[in-house]
């Protein structure tokens, strides 16, 4: 849609995204299946846990559902450059409410793994059709916009989705968060059924090379094109550092900060505030200064704000500071997302957006399984204070991208 069509503010610049109605209806429609997922994210291994009393179980339901972004991730992207990413879209959605559905027919945890993995690998087609389908809908030149939108939109639903679904758990049982969710996914089935779009190139998509040779041209297009070369393995280093945090934030909380699992929620709201604001800041300013530049700034603030956190522990005994600065880190963390997303979507030609996103998705989900295996390997000789490692990971892709940025005068 031209930019003159969205109407313009006072002093000339356009309205925000959202008065567009097709963008409104995808990003309410994404922030909806958010909030969704990750309060059956955060419900799930508590209803594991509580009917086995088995750790193994209850990690083995969550390594179910974190196996499909490496395994299926990358020929996601190829199916949603290949077909409609509108129909990619709510065809997804659909099938998520059905398979949600079937967790309240089931009741052994093995099961219920079986069914995590299932929908996660439907779910893995979500995020690059979104991903593709927003920057066919906005001018070129309000990408950054866009992409800090999509980070706002995710940040809520963050901040606002485990929480629903924790108090959910406790009034109506785990059949209110089943039910939830499928109407999360319904109702954003509904949204996007709403959008008036058509991908323009999925014709001769349709008619090119097969999957495999499709998913070639999406990894060629990664490695040769400039930025998106130089972006992967800072990416890849800041999702290594993730996995640490994921695999022992909740020892970091019980032994350094000698707090329990309120403290460590309060940690987990905090860094979500935080990303709200980050992101609010970002979609003002992304389509006016170098998202390369900003990116590693920004990651590079977030490094220096988590070693902070996870060291000052060992010299001074308080909660509070960790909640301080875990809120102030939220910030950049926002605007390194919303960066890497407009990246992906400025550097990738518009047919194979879905390609090139599937694959730093699946790369970096890899990444962070690997970081934490390595975490619990090296927290058992040393202590959950390795969680420090996650800092280093973003304060050396920050520094690293600083020099690019500064080399190529990105």
């Amino acid at each position: 849609m031209p930019v003159s069509s969205m109407g313009r503010t006072p002093a000339g610049r356009p309205q925000t995204l959202l008065r567009d109605r097709r963008i409104a209806l995808v990003w309410t429609a994404g922030l909806i299946a958010w909030i969704g997922s990750h309060a059956m994210f955060v419900v799930l291994p508590f209803v594991v846990f509580d009917s086995t009393s088995s750790p193994g179980a209850t990690a083995l339901t969550v390594l179910a559902s974190a196996l499909p972004p490496v395994l299926l991730g990358q020929f996601a992207g190829v199916v949603t450059d290949r077909a409609d990413r509108r129909r990619v879209l709510l065809g997804a959605n659909l099938a998520l409410a059905v398979l949600t559905i079937g967790l309240l027919f089931i009741g052994d945890w093995g099961w219920i793994a079986v069914l995590s993995f299932a929908r996660s690998c439907v779910a893995q087609l979500v995020g690059p059709a979104e991903h593709a389908l927003l920057p066919e809908l906005a001018p070129n030149d309000r990408l950054g916009e866009l992409a800090s939108l999509n980070t706002l939109n995710n940040t809520l639903a963050r901040l606002v989705g485990p929480a629903f679904g924790g108090i959910l758990l406790a009034a109506a049982g785990f059949s209110g968060v089943v039910w939830l969710v499928v109407v999360c996914h319904a109702l954003c089935a509904v949204l996007v059924f709403a959008v008036d779009h058509r991908s323009p190139w999925t014709e001769s998509d349709q008619a090119g090379p097969g999957m495999l040779a499709q998913w070639r041209e999406g990894a060629r297009i990664a490695r040769q094109q400039p930025v998106l070369r130089v972006l992967m393995p800072l990416v890849v280093m800041m999702a290594w550092g993730e996995g640490f945090v994921s695999a022992l934030l909740a020892p970091f909380t019980r032994e350094l900060l000698n707090a329990g699992p309120d403290v460590l929620g309060w940690i987990l709201s905090a860094q979500a505030v935080g990303g709200v604001f980050g992101a609010l800041w970002s979609t003002r300013v992304a389509d006016r200064r170098p998202p390369f530049h900003l990116l590693a700034v920004a990651a590079l603030v977030a490094g220096i704000l988590l070693l902070v956190v996870f060291t000052y522990p060992l010299g001074y005994q308080a909660v509070w500071p960790a909640v301080a600065l875990t809120t102030l880190a939220g910030a950049p963390f926002a605007v390194v997302a919303a960066m890497q997303g407009t990246l992906l979507q400025t550097q990738s030609p518009p047919a194979a957006r879905g390609r090139v996103f599937s694959l730093f998705w699946g790369v970096t989900s890899l990444a962070q399984l690997l970081g934490i295996g390595l975490a619990g390997v090296l927290a058992e000789r040393f202590g959950s204070v390795v969680v420090v490692l996650d800092g280093v990971g973003y304060v050396i892709a920050g520094l690293a991208g600083l020099a690019a940025a500064r080399r190529i005068n990105w």
